[in-house]
């Protein structure tokens, strides 16, 4: 396991001195002004109360910030840049039973400041898609409540967003109005975050502001453009869909057309529940 670490973290530097200098898959680049790296714990099974847990990064820019996973980033870029190493790194993973090298989270969500929009890019059920939106700012209630996080001083905050009950803790040491996914508009950074089931958490680990790079638009793919209701619904549908049709149809074998069922019910929703989950 330990070289399979090492491995990952000298392809990591090299994705990132082989994709920033030509820009190739980097759409609309900036550079990147701090990097907040973040725990992200997401519940994946509401019965048996199932999480994962992901290393995130939020790289912030002058106008924009971008928000992922570091092994999504890491799978992507290592794709795009050099196949065989990412199959052979993935191969390895498999055979230590790691059976996810690009991690759980596979959503890109980017905010542009100056546009006021918000775009997220989402690979899921075999499907690329992404979608553009009015940049949203939770509707923020401070509280009286402080305590130290990384050694700022922290203040409570609660807002409704999407559909969920909202905690976060921001600091003005830092201020930076930004947060992890679409968590932001406070005067300060945000440095914790979580839904009052618990059901998403996120968890700063660390933050730099030097060395960090270009942020952009990273389009190794060729995704479709939806709207964000079209988007949802989409995802929500997909998982009543049943994965081995799936592979089944992507693979050209005679498998009747995509079929929804009520019978595979999700155990689990997004971080936004505020949409279609209707299964028309």
């Amino acid at each position: 396991m330990r070289h399979i670490i090492l491995i990952f973290l000298t392809l990591t530097a090299f994705i990132a001195g082989a994709v920033n200098p030509s820009n190739r898959y980097i759409k609309e680049p900036e550079e990147a002004i701090l990097e907040v790296v973040y725990s992200r714990k997401s519940i994946r099974d509401t019965t048996t109360q199932l999480f994962v847990t992901d290393e995130t990064i939020l790289r912030i820019g002058k106008n924009k910030s971008m928000y992922c996973g570091i092994r999504k980033l890491w799978a992507d870029s290592l794709m795009n840049v050099d196949y065989s190493s990412y199959r052979a790194v993935s191969s390895a993973a498999f055979r230590n039973k790691d059976y996810f090298p690009a991690g759980h989270y596979w959503s890109y969500v980017y905010k542009d400041f100056n546009k006021k929009k918000c775009k997220e890019y989402e690979y899921f059920s075999l499907e690329f898609e992404k979608y553009e939106e009015d940049l949203e700012i939770p509707a923020w209630t401070v509280t009286d409540s402080t305590k130290r996080i990384l050694g700022y001083e922290c203040i409570k905050v609660t807002s409704d967003f999407r559909g969920r009950q909202w905690t976060a803790w921001f600091t003005p040491e830092i201020p930076v109005s930004d947060g992890p996914w679409k968590l932001h508009g406070l005067p300060g950074l945000i440095l914790e975050a979580y839904d009052n089931q618990h059901d998403y958490e996120f968890d700063v680990i660390s933050i730099r502001d030097a060395g960090i790079g270009l942020i952009g638009y990273m389009e190794y793919d060729d995704y479709i453009e939806v709207s964000r209701e079209k988007h949802m619904n989409n995802w929500w549908k997909s998982k009543h869909e049943s994965m081995g049709a799936l592979l089944k149809a992507a693979y050209g074998t005679n498998v009747p057309s995509k079929s929804v069922s009520t019978k595979i019910v999700p155990k689990y929703d997004r971080e936004e529940i505020d949409y279609d989950h209707s299964l028309k």
